[in-house]
């Protein structure tokens, strides 16, 4: 009734006052807005709320900590007057994005999943890690992993640009011959004239331009090609490696990895012996490795087709030259399979004695959908053209969410309802990467927002808002039920009149007698049973029925503690 009062005495001052209606009105919303003494209100932020603290609005907070601390402010602001026993359920907006949890495969790790060489041949061994490593992941987690991986080779050729640091850089050491390579952007392999290049010396001008232009990864393997003249021009090239230190001659084997063309290669030439699996292996660029299925490639079948590949792109390889190769597999999930192999005459076979391979420390991104680890989709520069970007980012999250959901439906137009995927993208940047799981949702891939509102509880203690965490809960039928199904043997007769009555008898001296700490172990039962990921620091203040010669109700507050058992909270 108090605030009824106000109203009609603001409204009366009205009658003998010049002032306008609307101020009125106004000083009577503030009046009221202000009274409240004890019991509980919400509240959620507004722009200028934001604006107020320093936040921008539409990111929101970036941390529950940095709301924690910076919302006590807004509700001073807000409501000035209210007193201490108030409560107020605030909502606001948080930026919560997904962050990638790093992990690096350790020698124990290795050991542990029975992997004696110490490093993953293919992505599906890296899956299967993840697997174990991670069991109990949850769709959408994500893993950023660094590990050791075959070293797959990759070609560098020297450019014109190139001969003229060469010169630069060794032009005092080689003089005659460093001018050569550069005026005629080639090594002089003529023995015997004052250009000439040996092939120390080529190894020497290699570490020039690798080290000024790579990352230097130790164990990368690099197939360098570059010009020559031995009286007419010509190409040669050198594999080399990164041993910490410096580039020098790679061990004798080749990593080869089969490519878009490889495969469209196989389809060609396998179309009439095996119609449906090289009809496959064009379309999809993989090998579907699972056993039965009509594009089924088998071991034998896959070397047939690593030899057309590899004699069509590795023309002069002698006698004796080993290669490890690796290649996409479809096992209903994409994977990686390898084979060592070797020349014997004119084909190459199972190489049953390979020389260890190179092996380099590499980091990649998984995530986990549905029920298995895959790398993020990645959107390519393609793809942001097709979805009407000038550039390779997105302005906002809005926009991005938007096209990616149309993007995917046209990528996976048979997906079923519930499938997901995690998509990397840009936002403001290109260095701005965010990662975003995507639902298929009655027919809509939809992006989960990493721009949140959440809920939190201020209650005002000795003047100040502090963060209250307490959930409010009140006992229904069936909590009774989970209740009495723990504890009828333990205590029959409490628990056949709490049936009976949906009550706890609090008349002490009765058969059906609740103490304080039965009822303690009872709402324990029921926590466990409704809350059982509840954080460390979580309260509930639960309420229940009681008879103790009249029907009323009391309550108990519980809070889980950090050994993670729930608890009695007592206020200091």
């Amino acid at each position: 009734m108090k605030k009824v009062y106000l109203i009609f005495a603001l409204l009366g001052t009205a009658l003998f006052s010049c002032e306008p209606m609307d101020d009125l009105q106004a000083e009577a919303n503030e009046v009221i807005d202000n009274t409240l003494t004890a019991g509980e209100a919400s509240y959620t932020l507004a722009e200028e709320d934001y604006e107020a603290v320093g936040i921008d609005a539409t990111e929101g907070f970036n941390s529950y900590e940095q709301a924690q601390t910076l919302v006590p402010d807004v509700l001073n602001n807000a409501f000035p007057v209210y007193q201490n026993g108030t409560s107020i359920i605030t909502s606001f907006n948080v930026y919560d994005p997904i962050v990638p949890t790093e992990y690096s495969v350790t020698e124990e790790d290795y050991a542990a999943v029975e992997n004696e060489v110490g490093y993953f041949v293919s992505t599906s061994k890296v899956q299967d890690f993840l697997e174990y490593k991670f069991e109990g992941a949850e769709n959408g987690d994500i893993v950023e992993l660094t590990y050791n991986a075959v070293a797959n080779e990759i070609t560098f050729d020297i450019s014109a640009e190139d001969f003229d640091l060469i010169e630069e850089e060794l032009g005092d050491t080689y003089p005659d011959a460093a001018s050569s390579a550069a005026n005629y952007s080639n090594f002089d392999r003529r023995e015997g004239t004052d250009a000439y290049w040996s092939n120390d010396m080529i190894l020497e001008a290699i570490n020039v331009v690798l080290l000024e232009n790579l990352e230097n990864v130790e164990g990368q393997p690099y197939n360098v090609s570059y010009a020559i003249f031995d009286g007419s021009a010509g190409t040669e090239s050198m594999t080399v490696e990164f041993n910490g230190n410096k580039y020098v001659p790679a061990a004798g084997v080749t990593s080869y990895e089969i490519t878009d063309a490889d495969f469209d290669l196989i389809g060609e030439r396998f179309a009439d012996e095996y119609p449906e699996p090289a009809s496959s292996a064009a379309n999809y660029n993989n090998f579907d490795i699972r056993n039965g299925n009509p594009a089924y490639w088998n071991e034998v079948m896959i070397l047939e087709a690593l030899n057309v590949v590899l004699s069509e792109n590795f023309e002069d390889a002698e006698e004796g030259a080993m290669f490890e190769v690796s290649y996409a597999t479809y096992s209903g999930s994409s994977g990686t399979g390898m084979i060592s192999v070797i020349k014997e005459g004119d084909e190459y076979i199972i190489n049953t004695n390979p020389v260890p391979v190179a092996t380099v420390e590499t980091t990649n991104v998984f995530a986990y959908t549905g029920d298995s680890w895959n790398m993020p989709i990645t959107l390519t520069s393609e793809n942001y053209t097709e979805m009407g970007q000038s550039e390779p980012i997105f302005d906002d999250e809005e926009e991005a969410l938007y096209k990616i959901g149309i993007y995917l439906g046209r990528l996976y137009p048979y997906a079923l309802s519930g499938s997901s995927a995690v998509v990397a993208y840009n936002l403001d940047s290109e260095e701005s990467i965010r990662y975003t799981l995507f639902t298929l949702q009655d027919g809509e891939w939809l992006g989960v927002p990493q721009v949140i509102e959440a809920t939190l509880q201020f209650a005002k203690t000795d003047g100040v808002w502090v963060p209250d965490n307490t959930i409010k809960y009140s006992l229904t039928g069936s909590d009774y039920g989970t209740i009495a199904a723990a504890l009828e043997d333990e205590y029959p007769d409490p628990v056949s009149s709490m049936e009976n009555y949906s009550n706890f008898d609090r008349r002490n001296g009765n058969a059906a007698y609740w103490s304080d700490e039965m009822l303690e172990e009872a709402m324990i039962i029921l926590l466990n049973s409704i809350a059982p990921n509840a954080e460390v620091g979580q309260k509930y203040e639960i309420t229940y029925d009681v008879y103790n010669g009249s029907n009323i109700t009391e309550t108990i507050t519980l809070i889980k503690n950090d050994a993670g058992n729930w608890v009695r909270f007592v206020e200091d």
